[in-house]
């Protein structure tokens, strides 16, 4: 059967855009939304902070940033996805905290999946995935317990209401890092059961020892080598 690249409409990164939550909740996004713009507004300028124009950077940090200045978001991310190398599926342990990027990788990206495929209710996940969730993407979420719970159990109906067919299984990158090794990425494929693609890039951010999830989103379809495909290691879930 011909594979194919599908994508699906999705509000916003996360879906959190207007129309596709109860509006207890949007109310909720949108009021923590001009907090956090007001307390950017009010806050006052640090007396360490640096001008750009006083920071020296080496040849080769001017050459990465002309390269990212000119290229668009999505040329950027394609770049991302093709530089990664794809990894076996690994399943780690539950744990409280993950140290290390390659694991909370392979642990998030098992728990969206299951999300997205429906085998993992919104509750379940929330409860889940909660304690791995960067404090960035706690501010975008309400802050009642229960409106988060609503929230993910909206998104996870919405996001299976638009799928064509089930999702089979997926396949997953290697996580890469920024070059201070502070900031995370790897890209998740869901295969449907009549062989379509969706992608995902997932973001995380090491604060102290411990890795977050900063963002998970829908990335730009691209093609890949049939070498890099067929290195690709597919999985049913847990």
């Amino acid at each position: 059967m011909k594979k194919g690249l599908l994508i699906i409409p999705i509000c916003s990164s996360l879906l959190f855009a207007s129309g596709c939550l109860p509006s207890n909740v949007q109310d909720e996004i949108e009021k923590v939304e001009k907090e956090n713009s007001e307390k950017e507004e009010n806050a006052p300028k640090s007396e360490e902070d640096v001008a750009p124009e006083d920071v020296e950077i080496s040849d080769e940090q001017k050459e990465v940033i002309e390269d990212q200045d000119a290229i668009s978001k999505e040329e950027a991310v394609n770049q991302l996805i093709e530089e990664q190398k794809s990894i076996e599926i690994t399943l780690p342990n539950e744990k409280k905290k993950f140290t290390s990027e390659q694991e909370l990788s392979q642990y998030m990206s098992n728990l969206f999946y299951l999300f997205h495929k429906g085998d993992l209710s919104g509750e379940k996940f929330y409860e889940k995935a909660k304690p791995h969730f960067h404090e960035d993407f706690l501010a975008m979420l309400p802050s009642s317990e229960l409106d988060r719970v609503e929230t993910f159990e909206i998104l996870q109906y919405i996001f299976l209401q638009y799928l064509p067919a089930p999702i089979e299984s997926y396949e997953i990158t290697e996580a890469t890092t920024n070059i201070r090794g502070d900031e995370g990425e790897s890209v998740r494929k869901y295969i449907t059961d009549d062989s379509r693609f969706i992608y995902y890039l997932l973001t995380m951010k090491k604060v102290n020892d411990q890795w977050f999830v900063t963002d998970d989103s829908p990335a730009p379809p691209y093609e890949i080598d049939p070498a890099t495909e067929s290195s690709f290691k597919k999985t049913g879930g847990e």
